[in-house]
């Protein structure tokens, strides 16, 4: 029997991992309707998980304290009922010690290359970040079976290394949008989350 994720989960946990992000940019983080995030979120602000923050003519939602509790409350409930522990478990260990340094050097590479007309250099750490998002959906296969929602994670490696195929190489590392670097930080929180870990604690042991 394939796990489904509770909308509340999805949700909350879309917008822990964005940090900052509007009703559509929640919604391309989860397999739901507009619609439903739309619900959610104001059924979630009613609740005090998540606040609505506006500065100028943009806006966007945050968690809360009391909404990072609770997505953490959501998050160990899944895990125990699916029974994917073990291999969550499996999958952050490999990730961090075979997958994620190669993707920091890439994209370190990338961002160090200067010569603007993104050519050899540029085209071997492309060549690397497909082999990259390759590897990954290898290893995500099992962790995909057992809990659905890191499906996106794939999905949109593969979407974002299209577009910088294409020619747009904000794809790689660019803000504001599901480029290739930020599709991986949230993957990379949302597995160290899920077992229950903070990464923003462990970059920064002691909160310096």
């Amino acid at each position: 029997m394939t796990w489904r994720s509770r909308d509340e989960l999805l949700v909350l946990h879309a917008v822990r991992l964005a940090g900052f992000a509007d009703t559509a940019a929640v919604a391309d983080r989860v397999a739901l309707p507009a619609s439903i995030v739309g619900e959610t979120l104001r059924v979630l602000e009613v609740q005090h998980l998540v606040e609505r923050l506006t500065f100028a003519d943009s806006g966007g939602w945050i968690l809360t304290e009391a909404g990072k509790s609770r997505d953490g409350e959501l998050l160990r409930e899944e895990l125990d009922a699916a029974g994917a522990q073990p291999i969550l478990q499996a999958t952050v260990e490999e990730f961090e010690s075979s997958v994620n340094p190669r993707l920091v050097r890439a994209v370190t590479d990338w961002q160090l290359d200067t010569s603007g007309d993104r050519t050899d250099r540029s085209i071997e750490v492309l060549r690397e970040l497909t082999d990259l998002a390759d590897s990954l959906g290898d290893l995500m296969v099992e962790l995909c079976t057992h809990l659905p929602r890191f499906a996106r994670y794939p999905r949109q490696f593969s979407a974002a290394l299209e577009k910088v195929r294409a020619g747009d190489h904000q794809w790689v590392a660019g803000v504001g949008r599901l480029s290739y670097h930020v599709v991986w930080a949230e993957l990379h929180e949302d597995l160290l989350s899920s077992l229950g870990r903070d990464r923003s604690a462990e970059l920064h042991p002691g909160g310096r």
